[in-house]
């Protein structure tokens, strides 16, 4: 699928940037791409700031879930299927946002 991933427009310095923590506790930044309905579920689209192993065309996708006080839980999306289905429906938001220009 990385091969696959439209390049994401340059990043202006207004670009959203959201820090979560990871499984060790430290924080980690990252670029907000989208955040998008799918079948009354919805996934947010993030890059991290520091690429590490990512490439630059790499994205992660979460699932928003809610937790037992109502904040927001973000699960990775590990289901190969569903990854394709969800980055085909970024490509149409990113059409439809150009047809907008």
């Amino acid at each position: 699928m990385a091969d696959d991933i439209k390049q994401q427009e340059e990043y202006e310095e207004n670009d959203e940037l959201m820090v979560l923590v990871d499984d060790n506790g430290e924080e980690v930044e990252f670029h907000h791409i989208a955040t998008l309905d799918y079948k009354d579920d919805w996934y947010i689209y993030l890059q991290p700031v520091e690429l590490g192993e990512m490439e630059e065309d790499e994205m992660l996708i979460f699932k928003i879930e809610a937790d037992e006080e109502g904040n927001d839980v973000f699960m990775p999306v590990e289901d190969e299927d569903l990854l394709n289905k969800l980055y085909e429906e970024y490509l149409k938001e990113c059409d439809l946002q150009e047809g907008d220009k």
